[in-house]
């Protein structure tokens, strides 16, 4: 089994001596998980069987993290608003969507509940929704409570009284540290913006969006102040509305930005670095999934329409090195680890920074080895000034007063903030330099196909076996043998017989790799060739 970091063994025996009833407010990537289920482990007598909730995206996380933590115990996993826990009675550990809590509490009260842990506790701040009522009914004084959340406050400090509200009138503990304090040795993190220029058709398109913008917010705004409104009065009033209409504008951005990441994500790929995107709109992410397609990248998808098994499933894969690139919506933001790469691309800001962090942290948890970079596709003198502005300052603030403040980090009241401050910038202001040329000139040609390649050759002054193996397994390439001389490395996929005449063309991928690719022979010429090869390394 793995060890817990000196921090979770003292946040376990603290839950335990508080009869494992806590909010675990650990910031992300701190190994909440962890901590959760070995105090579930070690009071097994007392806080099993056990409901596990949690988004539904990672449920199927939580069944494999108890068989790493807590082999021992009996899993089971409701997927369904139909499957009968109760038919057999055997379980230790149930585990079952926040989705589905509500429809499954009268059948879960028949299991003998005797713990509830909540991950992403935050789901349930808003008292009046059905599953925070459902998750009311199943905290009880006399049962174990873990609330996990890595963002106890996301708008006021109303939301964290709400979630000591399911104590049932007692004061629980609150348990929070930051990944500097659980993990210092963990390398840091930085962020740089990569500033683009719009395509001049995008540029047309956003510039009339944004007249019209203008046009609509002019009006309202004079016809409500005529009507006797204060000022915070029409931004309150016109939020919900400008919400939809910055919606538009953000999203002719998106689209604008596909061929700018594209081209940095085939870069990141062919330098053999795993990358990590992250989009607001699913026109965007699928934009971007048809590009990196033309230029042969291996990608998964992770959102709201991912299936809980094909995530794990996408998840899997580019940890272990075998897909190099995944994009996620919002749905990708909370409860996975990423850390396969050490950088992240956000082709569209996200409207908060406690959004955005919790993206940021998939790929710096522990475990991570590396400094992590986030690079942020930026369009000057868009509304991505707009949103960058309050998230910076947002940002500042929370980092400096987490729990003694409140902070309106939600996308309405950011919305308000961005009305407000709306006249502050002009389209005809001058814009920040763009120092990348991402995506003004031609896609960069696809990889070869791995049918087609004889070898792939790696400087090697710039690569070792290992990080030549790993470049070729993220991107497709079955090697068979190794050759090597002082200059170069050779990773042989198939051999130069089986292709016509044995001549081949150098794809040059970066400076210090290329690819050695031709035309195959027919495959009955092929079947002999390879016979012939077999039998003389048998002799």
């Amino acid at each position: 089994m793995p060890t817990l970091r000196p921090s979770q063994v003292e946040d376990v025996n603290l839950i335990m001596r508080n009869r494992v009833r806590a909010i675990v407010a650990n910031a992300p990537g701190t190994g909440k998980t962890a901590t959760a289920i070995v105090a579930i482990a070690r009071t097994a007598n007392a806080t099993t069987p056990c409901l596990v909730v949690a988004p539904a995206s990672v449920t199927r996380n939580w069944v494999r993290e108890f068989s790493t933590w807590a082999p021992g115990l009996r899993v089971q996993l409701l997927e369904s608003a139909t499957e009968d826990p109760t038919a057999s009675r055997k379980g230790d550990v149930f585990i079952l969507s926040w989705a589905l809590l509500d429809r499954r509490v009268g059948l879960l009260e028949k299991l003998n509940i005797r713990s509830v842990v909540a991950d992403e506790a935050h789901f349930a701040k808003n008292p009046d929704t059905d599953r925070s009522m459902a998750l009311r009914l199943m905290c009880r004084k006399d049962r174990g409570l873990l609330l996990l959340t890595g963002t106890p406050i996301v708008n006021n400090t109303g939301e964290l009284e709400v979630l000591e509200s399911y104590f049932d009138g007692q004061k629980p503990i609150l348990l929070r540290r930051l990944l500097s304090d659980v993990a210092p040795d963990i390398p840091p993190k930085k962020r740089s913006y990569l500033h683009i220029s719009l395509p001049p058709k995008h540029e047309a398109e956003y510039q009339r969006a944004h007249d019209d913008f203008e046009g609509w917010l002019r009006s309202k705004t004079a016809h409500l102040s005529r009507e006797g409104m204060a000022e915070h009065e029409i931004e309150r009033k016109l939020a919900a509305e400008a919400l939809v209409k910055l919606g538009y504008l953000r999203r002719i951005v998106g689209k604008a930005k596909i061929h700018a990441a594209a081209d940095f994500t085939a870069r990141s790929v062919r330098v053999g670095e795993p990358l990590v995107c992250f989009c607001e709109h699913s026109a965007v992410v699928r934009g971007l999934s048809t590009s990196l397609r033309k230029q042969r990248i291996r990608h998964v998808v992770l959102d709201g329409s991912t299936s809980t098994k094909k995530r794990q499933e996408a998840i899997d894969a580019f940890q272990r090195g075998l897909i190099p690139v995944i994009l996620c919506s919002k749905a990708g933001k909370e409860g996975i680890t990423l850390h396969a790469a050490r950088h992240m691309l956000f082709v569209e800001r996200f409207f908060t920074s406690a959004d955005e962090d919790q993206a940021e942290d998939r790929i710096r948890r522990i475990g991570q080895k590396f400094a992590t970079t986030i690079w942020i596709l930026h369009a000057p003198g868009t509304v991505d000034e707009r949103i960058d502005t309050i998230v910076r300052t947002k940002r500042r603030l929370i980092e400096n007063t987490i729990g003694n403040e409140h902070i309106n980090d939600t996308e309405i009241a950011n919305v308000q903030k961005i009305l407000s401050a709306w006249t502050r910038y002009s389209r005809d202001a001058k814009k920040q330099l763009v120092n990348s040329r991402l995506g003004l000139g031609d896609p960069m040609p696809p990889l070869p196909s791995p049918k087609q390649t004889h070898a792939l050759v790696f400087a090697r002054k710039s690569w070792k076996l290992k990080g030549a193996a790993r470049w070729a397994k993220m991107n497709g390439f079955k090697f068979t043998r190794v050759t090597h001389d002082d200059k170069f490395l050779r990773l042989i996929v198939h051999p130069a017989q089986v292709f016509k005449d044995a001549r081949f063309t150098s794809v040059t991928v970066s400076k210090s790799i290329h690819v050695i690719s031709g035309t195959r022979v027919s495959k009955k010429a092929e079947r002999r060739v390879r016979a012939q090869l077999s039998s003389r390394q048998r002799g």
